[in-house]
Protein backbone atom coordinates (compact mmCIF):
# COMPACT_ATOMS: atom_id res chain seq x y z
CA UNK A 1 0.00 0.00 0.00
CA UNK A 2 0.99 3.40 -1.00
CA UNK A 3 0.60 5.96 2.08
CA UNK A 4 0.51 9.49 1.10
CA UNK A 5 -0.07 12.04 3.25
CA UNK A 6 -0.37 16.02 3.63
CA UNK A 7 2.18 18.20 5.53
CA UNK A 8 3.29 21.44 7.32
CA UNK A 9 5.55 22.46 4.35
CA UNK A 10 8.15 25.78 5.21
CA UNK A 11 7.20 28.47 2.48
CA UNK A 12 9.01 31.49 1.25
CA UNK A 13 7.15 34.93 3.30
CA UNK A 14 5.87 37.27 0.97
CA UNK A 15 6.33 40.01 3.29
CA UNK A 16 10.38 39.13 3.76
CA UNK A 17 10.53 37.88 0.13
CA UNK A 18 8.79 40.11 -2.90
CA UNK A 19 10.05 38.61 -5.74
CA UNK A 20 9.52 35.07 -5.66
CA UNK A 21 11.03 34.71 -8.63
CA UNK A 22 14.46 35.56 -7.81
CA UNK A 23 14.69 33.10 -4.42
CA UNK A 24 13.03 29.82 -6.31
CA UNK A 25 15.73 27.73 -8.26
CA UNK A 26 16.16 24.36 -10.66
CA UNK A 27 17.20 21.24 -9.27
CA UNK A 28 20.86 21.04 -8.03
CA UNK A 29 21.97 18.54 -10.12
CA UNK A 30 21.47 21.07 -13.26
CA UNK A 31 22.78 23.98 -11.63
CA UNK A 32 26.57 24.23 -12.80
CA UNK A 33 29.82 26.36 -13.15
CA UNK A 34 28.90 30.51 -13.65
CA UNK A 35 24.90 29.25 -13.75
CA UNK A 36 25.46 28.47 -9.50
CA UNK A 37 26.70 32.27 -8.95
CA UNK A 38 24.41 33.28 -11.57
CA UNK A 39 21.49 31.91 -9.46
CA UNK A 40 22.51 32.72 -6.10
CA UNK A 41 23.11 36.13 -6.90
CA UNK A 42 19.17 36.77 -7.49
CA UNK A 43 18.77 36.99 -3.72
CA UNK A 44 20.79 36.43 -1.11
CA UNK A 45 17.78 33.89 0.14
CA UNK A 46 17.94 32.29 -3.24
CA UNK A 47 17.40 28.48 -2.37
CA UNK A 48 20.47 27.50 -4.33
CA UNK A 49 22.59 29.23 -1.09
CA UNK A 50 21.33 26.24 0.78
CA UNK A 51 21.14 23.27 -2.20
CA UNK A 52 24.20 24.28 -3.85
CA UNK A 53 26.74 26.07 -1.40
CA UNK A 54 30.16 25.60 -2.87
CA UNK A 55 33.16 24.48 -0.91
CA UNK A 56 36.04 27.46 -0.08
CA UNK A 57 39.45 27.66 1.02
CA UNK A 58 40.47 26.39 4.68
CA UNK A 59 36.92 24.45 5.02
CA UNK A 60 37.06 21.45 7.36
CA UNK A 61 34.99 19.08 9.38
CA UNK A 62 33.07 21.81 11.49
CA UNK A 63 32.96 24.33 8.54
CA UNK A 64 31.85 23.73 5.04
CA UNK A 65 29.65 24.35 2.74
CA UNK A 66 26.93 21.95 4.12
CA UNK A 67 27.49 23.45 7.65
CA UNK A 68 26.92 27.07 5.94
CA UNK A 69 23.99 25.64 4.34
CA UNK A 70 22.18 24.62 7.93
CA UNK A 71 23.03 27.91 9.24
CA UNK A 72 21.39 29.63 6.33
CA UNK A 73 18.79 27.24 6.72
CA UNK A 74 18.38 27.83 10.54
CA UNK A 75 18.84 31.67 10.07
CA UNK A 76 15.94 32.32 7.24
CA UNK A 77 13.54 30.34 9.68
CA UNK A 78 14.36 32.25 12.65
CA UNK A 79 14.23 35.93 10.65
CA UNK A 80 11.02 34.88 9.52
CA UNK A 81 11.98 34.36 5.69
CA UNK A 82 10.86 30.74 5.66
CA UNK A 83 7.59 30.21 7.69
CA UNK A 84 5.74 26.64 8.15
CA UNK A 85 2.52 26.17 7.55
CA UNK A 86 -0.35 26.01 10.53
CA UNK A 87 -1.66 23.11 8.99
CA UNK A 88 -0.95 19.34 7.15
CA UNK A 89 -1.84 20.44 3.70
CA UNK A 90 -1.05 19.18 0.15
CA UNK A 91 -0.05 21.55 -3.04
CA UNK A 92 -1.07 22.04 -6.37
CA UNK A 93 2.19 22.46 -8.52
CA UNK A 94 1.63 23.48 -12.01
CA UNK A 95 3.96 24.35 -14.65
CA UNK A 96 2.95 26.47 -17.87
CA UNK A 97 5.75 25.92 -20.66
CA UNK A 98 6.22 25.86 -24.41
CA UNK A 99 7.22 22.83 -26.51
CA UNK A 100 7.70 22.77 -30.02
CA UNK A 101 5.11 26.03 -30.90
CA UNK A 102 2.94 24.20 -28.56
CA UNK A 103 1.66 25.71 -25.06
CA UNK A 104 1.21 22.92 -22.25
CA UNK A 105 0.27 22.92 -18.88
CA UNK A 106 1.49 20.14 -16.70
CA UNK A 107 0.15 19.88 -13.08
CA UNK A 108 0.00 17.94 -10.21
CA UNK A 109 0.58 17.80 -6.08
CA UNK A 110 3.15 17.98 -3.48
CA UNK A 111 2.88 15.71 -0.11
CA UNK A 112 4.98 13.53 1.48
CA UNK A 113 5.00 9.56 0.33
CA UNK A 114 6.07 7.20 3.32
CA UNK A 115 9.13 5.31 2.15
CA UNK A 116 10.18 2.15 1.02
CA UNK A 117 12.76 0.02 -0.97
CA UNK A 118 12.17 -0.25 -4.75
CA UNK A 119 9.80 -3.17 -6.04
CA UNK A 120 11.82 -5.92 -7.89
CA UNK A 121 8.81 -8.37 -7.94
CA UNK A 122 5.39 -8.82 -7.65
CA UNK A 123 3.60 -8.88 -4.70
CA UNK A 124 1.93 -12.84 -3.91
CA UNK A 125 -1.54 -12.22 -5.08
CA UNK A 126 -3.54 -9.18 -5.33
CA UNK A 127 -2.74 -5.51 -7.18
CA UNK A 128 0.35 -3.84 -6.75
CA UNK A 129 1.11 -0.80 -5.00
CA UNK A 130 4.47 0.22 -4.50
CA UNK A 131 7.20 2.16 -5.74
CA UNK A 132 9.37 1.89 -8.64
CA UNK A 133 12.31 2.92 -10.39
CA UNK A 134 12.11 3.27 -14.50
CA UNK A 135 15.64 3.05 -15.67
CA UNK A 136 19.22 2.53 -14.43
CA UNK A 137 21.37 5.51 -12.75
CA UNK A 138 25.13 6.93 -13.35
CA UNK A 139 27.43 5.54 -10.97
CA UNK A 140 26.76 8.90 -8.57
CA UNK A 141 28.11 9.52 -5.06
CA UNK A 142 25.03 10.69 -3.03
CA UNK A 143 27.31 11.64 -0.16
CA UNK A 144 26.94 15.46 -1.03
CA UNK A 145 22.86 14.94 -0.70
CA UNK A 146 23.59 12.94 2.35
CA UNK A 147 25.65 15.54 4.42
CA UNK A 148 23.45 18.44 2.92
CA UNK A 149 20.31 16.30 4.46
CA UNK A 150 22.35 15.46 7.73
CA UNK A 151 23.40 19.10 8.51
CA UNK A 152 20.07 20.57 7.66
CA UNK A 153 17.71 17.81 8.73
CA UNK A 154 15.48 18.75 5.98
CA UNK A 155 14.61 17.91 2.20
CA UNK A 156 14.47 21.13 0.10
CA UNK A 157 13.40 19.66 -3.45
CA UNK A 158 10.78 17.57 -4.77
CA UNK A 159 11.28 14.03 -6.57
CA UNK A 160 9.38 13.95 -9.53
CA UNK A 161 7.38 10.66 -9.49
CA UNK A 162 4.00 9.64 -11.58
CA UNK A 163 1.35 7.45 -11.21
CA UNK A 164 -1.76 5.86 -13.22
CA UNK A 165 -4.84 7.85 -12.67
CA UNK A 166 -6.95 7.06 -15.80
CA UNK A 167 -10.30 8.59 -14.20
CA UNK A 168 -8.92 11.59 -13.14
CA UNK A 169 -9.79 11.01 -9.54
CA UNK A 170 -6.96 13.16 -7.94
CA UNK A 171 -6.55 15.50 -10.95
CA UNK A 172 -10.46 16.88 -10.34
CA UNK A 173 -9.62 17.87 -6.50
CA UNK A 174 -6.33 19.88 -8.01
CA UNK A 175 -8.38 21.77 -10.69
CA UNK A 176 -11.21 22.54 -8.28
CA UNK A 177 -8.07 24.64 -6.19
CA UNK A 178 -6.81 25.67 -9.43
CA UNK A 179 -10.12 27.13 -10.81
CA UNK A 180 -11.43 29.03 -7.94
CA UNK A 181 -8.32 29.86 -5.31
CA UNK A 182 -5.72 32.29 -6.19
CA UNK A 183 -2.19 30.67 -6.52
CA UNK A 184 0.13 31.12 -3.15
CA UNK A 185 3.34 31.64 -5.33
CA UNK A 186 2.94 32.47 -9.34
CA UNK A 187 6.13 33.33 -11.00
CA UNK A 188 7.89 33.27 -14.34
CA UNK A 189 11.18 32.00 -14.53
CA UNK A 190 14.78 32.56 -16.42
CA UNK A 191 13.70 29.91 -18.85
CA UNK A 192 9.57 31.90 -19.68
CA UNK A 193 8.00 28.84 -17.66
CA UNK A 194 5.36 29.88 -15.54
CA UNK A 195 5.63 28.35 -12.17
CA UNK A 196 2.62 28.20 -9.81
CA UNK A 197 1.60 26.78 -6.01
CA UNK A 198 -1.72 26.68 -4.45
CA UNK A 199 -1.95 25.01 -0.82
CA UNK A 200 -5.42 22.38 -0.71
CA UNK A 201 -6.91 23.36 2.73
CA UNK A 202 -9.95 21.51 2.44
CA UNK A 203 -10.15 18.51 5.04
CA UNK A 204 -11.99 16.18 3.04
CA UNK A 205 -10.61 16.70 -0.29
CA UNK A 206 -6.59 15.88 1.88
CA UNK A 207 -8.27 13.19 2.80
CA UNK A 208 -9.46 12.05 -0.17
CA UNK A 209 -6.41 12.36 -1.97
CA UNK A 210 -4.36 10.42 0.68
CA UNK A 211 -7.12 7.54 -0.39
CA UNK A 212 -7.15 7.82 -4.03
CA UNK A 213 -3.54 7.20 -3.90
CA UNK A 214 -4.03 4.45 -1.50
CA UNK A 215 -3.96 1.88 -3.53
CA UNK A 216 -1.71 3.32 -6.80
CA UNK A 217 1.85 2.35 -7.63
CA UNK A 218 4.41 5.46 -8.72
CA UNK A 219 7.18 5.46 -10.71
CA UNK A 220 10.22 7.47 -9.93
CA UNK A 221 10.28 10.32 -12.97
CA UNK A 222 13.50 12.49 -11.91
CA UNK A 223 15.07 11.70 -8.48
CA UNK A 224 16.50 8.28 -7.84
CA UNK A 225 19.50 9.57 -6.07
CA UNK A 226 17.48 12.22 -3.92
CA UNK A 227 15.50 8.91 -3.03
CA UNK A 228 18.20 7.03 -2.25
CA UNK A 229 19.57 9.68 -0.33
CA UNK A 230 16.00 9.51 1.85
CA UNK A 231 15.96 6.32 2.55
CA UNK A 232 19.95 6.20 3.83
CA UNK A 233 18.41 9.32 6.25
CA UNK A 234 15.46 7.35 7.24
CA UNK A 235 17.97 4.09 8.47
CA UNK A 236 20.37 6.54 9.87
CA UNK A 237 18.08 8.51 12.09
CA UNK A 238 14.70 5.76 12.82
CA UNK A 239 13.83 7.78 15.81
CA UNK A 240 12.70 10.59 13.32
CA UNK A 241 9.36 10.22 12.25
CA UNK A 242 9.44 12.77 9.35
CA UNK A 243 12.73 11.25 8.08
CA UNK A 244 10.72 8.19 7.27
CA UNK A 245 8.78 9.95 4.13
CA UNK A 246 10.02 11.91 1.45
CA UNK A 247 8.59 14.91 -0.14
CA UNK A 248 7.36 14.69 -3.67
CA UNK A 249 5.73 15.84 -6.66
CA UNK A 250 2.98 13.52 -7.68
CA UNK A 251 1.68 13.90 -11.39
CA UNK A 252 -0.85 11.98 -13.07
CA UNK A 253 0.37 9.33 -16.04
CA UNK A 254 -2.78 10.75 -18.02
CA UNK A 255 -1.63 14.25 -17.56
CA UNK A 256 -2.37 16.02 -21.35
CA UNK A 257 1.30 18.29 -20.15
CA UNK A 258 3.40 15.23 -19.07
CA UNK A 259 5.98 15.42 -22.16
CA UNK A 260 9.19 13.48 -21.86
CA UNK A 261 12.15 14.73 -24.66
CA UNK A 262 15.01 12.85 -26.30
CA UNK A 263 18.35 12.76 -25.06
CA UNK A 264 20.82 12.26 -27.44
CA UNK A 265 24.67 10.24 -27.41
CA UNK A 266 27.60 12.10 -28.56
CA UNK A 267 30.06 9.48 -28.85
CA UNK A 268 33.97 10.15 -28.09
CA UNK A 269 37.27 8.96 -27.29
CA UNK A 270 37.02 5.39 -28.82
CA UNK A 271 40.35 4.16 -30.04
CA UNK A 272 39.94 2.74 -33.30
CA UNK A 273 37.23 4.39 -34.82
CA UNK A 274 36.10 4.28 -38.78
CA UNK A 275 33.11 6.09 -40.13
CA UNK A 276 33.16 3.29 -43.20
CA UNK A 277 33.50 0.41 -41.03
CA UNK A 278 30.36 1.99 -38.98
CA UNK A 279 28.46 2.62 -41.59
CA UNK A 280 29.04 -1.13 -43.07
CA UNK A 281 28.06 -2.73 -39.65
CA UNK A 282 25.24 -0.29 -39.57
CA UNK A 283 23.82 -1.23 -42.98
CA UNK A 284 23.67 -4.90 -41.74
CA UNK A 285 20.68 -3.98 -39.30
CA UNK A 286 19.26 -0.78 -40.88
CA UNK A 287 17.86 0.84 -43.38
CA UNK A 288 20.05 3.67 -43.81
CA UNK A 289 19.19 7.49 -45.53
CA UNK A 290 21.23 10.66 -45.99
CA UNK A 291 20.48 13.84 -45.88
CA UNK A 292 22.22 17.19 -46.87
CA UNK A 293 20.88 18.68 -43.18
CA UNK A 294 19.43 17.91 -40.03
CA UNK A 295 16.21 18.88 -40.77
CA UNK A 296 14.94 16.41 -42.99
CA UNK A 297 16.71 14.13 -40.81
CA UNK A 298 14.77 14.42 -37.82
CA UNK A 299 11.57 14.82 -40.26
CA UNK A 300 12.16 11.40 -41.11
CA UNK A 301 13.13 10.52 -37.67
CA UNK A 302 9.42 11.93 -36.46
CA UNK A 303 7.76 9.80 -39.15
CA UNK A 304 9.09 6.99 -38.74
CA UNK A 305 8.61 7.62 -34.96
CA UNK A 306 4.65 8.13 -35.30
CA UNK A 307 4.67 4.78 -37.49
CA UNK A 308 5.65 2.96 -34.59
CA UNK A 309 9.28 2.41 -36.51
CA UNK A 310 12.46 2.07 -34.33
CA UNK A 311 14.76 4.91 -35.83
CA UNK A 312 17.59 7.29 -35.39
CA UNK A 313 20.17 9.82 -36.12
CA UNK A 314 23.60 9.85 -37.12
CA UNK A 315 26.05 12.82 -37.93
CA UNK A 316 29.56 12.00 -38.09
CA UNK A 317 31.13 15.02 -40.10
CA UNK A 318 31.07 13.67 -43.39
CA UNK A 319 29.11 15.96 -45.11
CA UNK A 320 25.52 14.00 -44.27
CA UNK A 321 23.01 13.42 -41.71
CA UNK A 322 21.75 10.10 -41.73
CA UNK A 323 18.32 7.67 -40.81
CA UNK A 324 18.64 4.81 -39.21
CA UNK A 325 15.63 2.31 -39.31
CA UNK A 326 16.24 -1.05 -37.82
CA UNK A 327 15.17 -3.66 -40.29
CA UNK A 328 14.01 -6.36 -37.90
CA UNK A 329 13.47 -6.35 -34.13
CA UNK A 330 13.89 -9.96 -33.53
CA UNK A 331 17.68 -9.02 -33.06
CA UNK A 332 17.01 -8.03 -29.85
CA UNK A 333 15.94 -11.53 -28.99
CA UNK A 334 19.31 -13.05 -29.67
CA UNK A 335 21.29 -9.79 -27.60
CA UNK A 336 18.61 -9.89 -24.69
CA UNK A 337 16.91 -13.09 -24.10
CA UNK A 338 16.52 -12.72 -20.37
CA UNK A 339 14.24 -9.61 -20.86
CA UNK A 340 11.07 -8.46 -21.98
CA UNK A 341 9.81 -7.56 -25.33
CA UNK A 342 8.79 -3.99 -23.45
CA UNK A 343 12.61 -3.99 -22.02
CA UNK A 344 14.11 -5.20 -25.79
CA UNK A 345 11.71 -3.18 -28.32
CA UNK A 346 12.72 0.38 -26.85
CA UNK A 347 14.83 2.68 -29.02
CA UNK A 348 17.59 2.96 -26.31
CA UNK A 349 17.75 -0.93 -25.89
CA UNK A 350 18.40 -1.16 -29.42
CA UNK A 351 21.26 2.04 -29.89
CA UNK A 352 22.65 0.99 -26.31
CA UNK A 353 23.24 -2.74 -27.03
CA UNK A 354 23.41 -3.36 -30.57
CA UNK A 355 25.27 -0.13 -31.83
CA UNK A 356 26.91 1.07 -28.80
CA UNK A 357 28.21 -2.40 -27.60
CA UNK A 358 28.28 -4.64 -30.38
CA UNK A 359 29.25 -2.76 -33.43
CA UNK A 360 31.23 -0.04 -31.53
CA UNK A 361 32.59 -1.38 -28.70
CA UNK A 362 30.98 0.54 -25.76
CA UNK A 363 30.37 -2.13 -23.37
CA UNK A 364 28.55 -1.21 -19.85
CA UNK A 365 31.72 -0.72 -17.91
CA UNK A 366 32.67 2.07 -20.68
CA UNK A 367 29.37 3.41 -20.73
CA UNK A 368 28.81 4.04 -17.43
CA UNK A 369 31.55 6.13 -17.18
CA UNK A 370 29.38 8.54 -19.63
CA UNK A 371 28.12 12.21 -18.00
CA UNK A 372 25.82 14.81 -19.29
CA UNK A 373 28.70 17.79 -19.02
CA UNK A 374 31.90 15.71 -20.88
CA UNK A 375 34.29 12.78 -20.19
CA UNK A 376 34.00 9.32 -20.72
CA UNK A 377 33.53 7.63 -24.16
CA UNK A 378 29.28 8.69 -24.20
CA UNK A 379 28.02 12.13 -23.28
CA UNK A 380 23.95 12.21 -23.28
CA UNK A 381 22.58 15.85 -25.12
CA UNK A 382 19.41 16.55 -23.85
CA UNK A 383 16.93 17.13 -26.81
CA UNK A 384 16.37 21.20 -26.26
CA UNK A 385 17.39 24.36 -26.86
CA UNK A 386 20.45 24.72 -28.75
CA UNK A 387 21.51 21.41 -27.75
CA UNK A 388 21.76 19.45 -30.66
CA UNK A 389 23.50 22.22 -32.65
CA UNK A 390 26.24 21.67 -30.08
CA UNK A 391 26.22 18.32 -30.29
CA UNK A 392 26.83 18.52 -34.07
CA UNK A 393 29.77 21.41 -33.29
CA UNK A 394 31.33 18.57 -31.01
CA UNK A 395 31.56 16.35 -33.38
CA UNK A 396 33.11 19.13 -35.92
CA UNK A 397 36.11 19.51 -32.82
CA UNK A 398 36.76 16.16 -32.39
CA UNK A 399 34.03 13.65 -31.44
CA UNK A 400 33.74 10.69 -33.41
CA UNK A 401 29.57 10.59 -33.74
CA UNK A 402 26.34 11.86 -32.55
CA UNK A 403 23.21 9.47 -32.63
CA UNK A 404 20.04 11.32 -32.10
CA UNK A 405 16.77 9.59 -30.48
CA UNK A 406 13.43 10.20 -30.35
CA UNK A 407 11.30 10.48 -27.01
CA UNK A 408 10.64 7.29 -25.16
CA UNK A 409 6.50 7.61 -25.01
CA UNK A 410 5.13 7.24 -21.36
CA UNK A 411 3.17 3.86 -22.25
CA UNK A 412 7.02 2.79 -22.40
CA UNK A 413 7.84 3.93 -19.05
CA UNK A 414 4.62 2.36 -17.41
CA UNK A 415 5.10 -0.77 -19.16
CA UNK A 416 8.87 -1.85 -18.59
CA UNK A 417 8.59 -0.33 -14.42
CA UNK A 418 5.78 -2.37 -13.71
CA UNK A 419 7.16 -5.11 -15.30
CA UNK A 420 10.07 -4.79 -12.68
CA UNK A 421 12.91 -4.10 -15.22
CA UNK A 422 14.64 -0.67 -15.26
CA UNK A 423 15.60 1.19 -19.20
CA UNK A 424 19.14 2.18 -19.71
CA UNK A 425 20.44 5.58 -17.64
CA UNK A 426 19.08 8.54 -19.26
CA UNK A 427 16.04 6.79 -21.73
CA UNK A 428 13.91 9.50 -20.67
CA UNK A 429 14.05 13.69 -20.11
CA UNK A 430 10.87 14.51 -18.35
CA UNK A 431 10.31 18.48 -19.27
CA UNK A 432 10.29 20.51 -17.00
CA UNK A 433 12.14 20.17 -14.48
CA UNK A 434 10.36 19.90 -10.84
CA UNK A 435 12.26 23.48 -9.46
CA UNK A 436 13.53 23.72 -5.73
CA UNK A 437 12.19 26.14 -3.12
CA UNK A 438 8.25 25.92 -3.42
CA UNK A 439 7.75 23.70 -0.51
CA UNK A 440 10.02 22.53 2.14
CA UNK A 441 9.93 19.46 4.30
CA UNK A 442 11.90 20.02 7.92
CA UNK A 443 12.80 15.97 9.31
CA UNK A 444 12.69 17.08 13.13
Amino acid sequence: MVKVIPFKAYRYSNDKVPNMARVVAPPYDVIKGKKVDEIQGLSPFNIAWITKNKPQEGDGPDNNQYTRAGDLWRAWMEQGVLKRDEDELFYVYCQDFEVEGKMLSRFGFIGLLRQEEFATAPPPSGKFAGILQHEETLPKDIQDRLDLTRTTVAQFGQIFVIYPDQKGEVDDILRKFMEKKAPVMDLIDHDNIRQRLWVVDGKKDVKAITKAMKDKYVIIADGHHRYKTSLAMAKEHPELKAAQFTMMCFVNMANPGLVILPTHRLVQNLEFFSKQELMGRLAEHFEVQDFPDKEPMFEAMDTMFKQGMHAFGLFMDDGKFYSLALKDVSVMDKLLPERSPHLRQLDVSILHVLVLDRLLGIDKTKLAQGTMTGGGYVVYIKGIGDAVDEAVQSVKDGAQACFFMNPTRIGEVGSVATNFECMPQKSTFFHPKVWTGFTIHKLD
